[in-house]
């Protein structure tokens, strides 16, 4: 059989075993033939084949024991890596996937070796992670001073205690990075502070801060905590040394006002100490020790000069007259240590209050300024002058009084608010110039309210006392704006004349005015002011007053500067003129009504110009403020009085 039939009879299992067959038979046909040939006999042949037949026998039993070993070796490893998924699954906290019953051995054991392999890369990968939570919280905790958490590096870690690892170093960076900002601003704020106080670095966390080497400050509780307390005790030490400073520096420069120190002096000195370090509050304390020796060689100076400050410290703190008072070595006048002594300690009691309560005493003097504003504008609202608006003056004028009635309520709770955190820290009551603040700002109140009401009085009786005037000497002449009386010129003023050769303005004609010479005059209506009293209706034989005008008089070249207004009209009491008084035929006669509550004569004529201008011009004229001619200025009868003040009340 050759080699293309042995390939093509080995495709198949059973065209093997036919093959297999068929090879042996011919194997076996060849020797006999070969054992034909040499002539061996029969029985040897047989023996022969016995030993064929045995020696087959041993290499398929060896052939058959090999496989079968080898089957063996596959369940066993199937069963090893059957255990080895169970454990890294158990150790990993996950699961594995069993193979099918009906896979083959061979198959089975592949599975499962490959499952073995996945489960362990994925238990190198926990390892890894297990070693490197274990590095940074290490290392965490080296920063902020703590203990870590045991983690073995040849242990897998489950998912829980993976997360809780992941937790751990999670709070422990933030922590960490809430110390770092932290340290960086109080080491920011204690280099201030040291700057300020003049202080250096005396161990080595503190030069860590001063070097500025923050990364080598380790981030513990007990450091934190040092830090903290380093920071406060720096600041109320600066807090203190700033107060004294500013105690010593107020004490000096009183002293040295008192001594009239030169400018030049304290300016140097002031140059030379500066700053809030103990050395300088030692060499201030120094300095107050000197000035003190030589104040007690000025004592009387210095007594005066320290009362002039307690004054200017009670006029700041609003006290009144008798809370001066209780300070009786103020008005002593013997002069000694002791005296000076008393005062100097006033005043440091006085100074401190302030100093402590500065904001409240600000503030009530904010605050009286606004109601001395507001006092101001209130009285301002009844004036009717405050409408004459230029410049935008009366909206200004409007939004500062919306702004004050909006800040001084505001205003004034602050200062409640204060004055109670001043009674509960001294004990005492607080005062405004010897009253409660409360009472305080009722007499404000009630004194504005009062202020306005006497303006209001006021008001009324100037009124009422015009309206008497009117009623007993007439009304006065209303301001109306000038114009020109019916049949009048006007005349261009001479300095704006263009002058001509005949002498007249150039295209024009000379008006009958002005070529007609004036030798009469009438009085018009118009110049008369009316009276506010109703006229009452005139009869038939009312008297009138003729009043004769000079025919030699001329008229004005100026028009009328009075308003024309028509003739006042009211009733009078008739009066008799004397009888030698007549009025002549030829004068040229101008009426008016009588417009005024007097004794006169209505059936009285003037008999020339000069007796008009004596009567016009006669000293009980002065009250008068009518155009009408009076005898004498005796008021009205009442019933006349009364009856005018009934009109008026009723026109108006």
């Amino acid at each position: 059989m050759n080699s293309v039939e042995l390939d093509e009879g080995f495709k198949s299992l059973p065209g093997a075993r036919d093959t297999c067959s068929s090879l042996l038979t011919q194997w076996l046909d060849d020797l006999q033939e070969l054992w034909g040939e040499v002539g061996i006999p029969p029985e040897q042949q047989i023996t022969r084949i016995k030993v064929v037949y045995e020696n087959l026998s041993e290499l398929m039993k060896a052939m058959v024991d090999e496989e079968k070993s080898r089957r063996d070796g596959y369940i066993e490893n199937i069963a090893k890596c059957r255990a080895e998924c169970m454990r890294l699954a158990k150790e990993l906290e996950t699961t594995f996937e069993e193979p099918p019953e009906e896979f083959t051995v061979l198959k089975k054991e592949k599975t499962l070796r490959n499952q073995v392999k996945q489960l362990i890369k994925e238990r190198q990968l926990r390892l890894r992670e297990a070693i490197n939570l274990r590095t940074q919280e290490g290392e965490l905790c080296a920063r902020l001073g703590r203990i870590p958490e045991y983690i073995q590096s040849d242990t897998v870690l489950t998912k829980n205690q993976v997360k809780e690892a992941n937790t751990r170093i999670g709070f422990l960076t933030a922590e960490k990075n809430k110390r770092e900002i932290k340290l960086a601003i109080a080491a920011k704020d204690i280099l201030e502070l040291w700057t300020e106080l003049n202080i250096r670095a005396r161990n080595e966390r503190e030069e860590h801060i001063e070097t500025g080497n923050l990364d080598s400050f380790q981030l513990s509780n007990e450091n934190m905590q040092w830090l903290e307390q380093m920071k406060q005790s720096l600041t109320m030490t600066l807090e203190e040394n700033k107060k004294l400073q500013k105690n010593l520096m107020t004490k000096i420069q009183s002293l040295w006002t008192r001594m009239e120190l030169a400018e030049e002096d304290q300016k140097k000195f002031l140059e030379q100490h500066t700053g809030f370090s103990d050395q300088l509050i030692v060499k201030l304390k120094e300095e107050v020790r000197r000035l003190e020796e030589l104040k007690l060689q000025n004592l009387e100076r210095f007594i005066k000069l320290t009362r002039e400050e307690i004054e200017k410290y009670w006029d700041l703190m609003f006290y009144s007259e008798e809370d001066k008072r209780l300070f009786t070595p103020y008005f002593s006048e013997s002069i000694g240590e002791n005296l000076l002594s008393e005062h100097e300690k006033k005043l440091e009691c006085l100074v401190q209050e302030y100093n402590n309560y500065e904001n409240l005493y600000m503030t009530i003097k904010s605050r009286n300024k606004m109601w001395e504003k507001w006092e101001e504008m209130e009285c301002k609202e009844s004036d009717p002058n405050r409408f004459d608006n230029r410049g935008g003056k009366l909206l200004k004028e409007e939004k500062e009084r919306k702004k004050i009635s909006r800040d001084l309520p505001k205003c004034e709770e602050a200062i409640v608010k204060e004055i109670s955190t001043w009674e509960n820290d001294t004990g005492r009551i607080f005062t405004v110039y010897g009253h409660k603040f409360s009472d305080y700002l009722n007499q404000q109140k009630e004194e504005l309210q009062s202020r306005k009401d006497q303006m209001k009085e006021n008001k009324q009786r100037a009124k009422e006392e015009a309206m008497q005037n009117e009623l007993t000497y007439g009304s006065t002449p209303a301001k109306t704006p000038k114009r020109r009386i019916a049949g009048t010129t006007i005349l261009t003023p001479a300095n704006k004349r263009v002058k001509t050769g005949t002498g007249n303005t150039p295209n024009t004609t000379p008006t009958r005015a002005a070529r007609t010479p004036r030798t009469r005059q009438f009085v018009h209506s118009s110049l008369v002011t009316k009276s506010p009293i109703r006229t009452p209706a005139r009869e038939k034989n009312f008297p009138r007053v003729v009043v004769k005008v000079p025919t030699n008089q001329k008229r004005p070249d100026t028009p009328v500067k009075k308003a024309a207004k028509p003739i006042v009209e009211e009733v009078v009491p008739e009066v008799r003129a004397p009888a030698a008084v007549q009025a002549p035929s030829t004068s040229t006669e101008s009426s008016m009504d009588s417009g005024c509550v007097s004794n006169l004569d209505l059936d009285n004529q003037v008999a020339d110009y000069a007796d008009f201008e004596n009567e016009v011009n006669h000293p009980a004229r002065e009250l008068m403020r009518s155009s009408s001619v009076h005898l004498t200025p005796s008021p009205a009868p009442e019933n006349i009085r009364r009856s005018l003040l009934t009109t008026i009340q009723e026109t108006d």
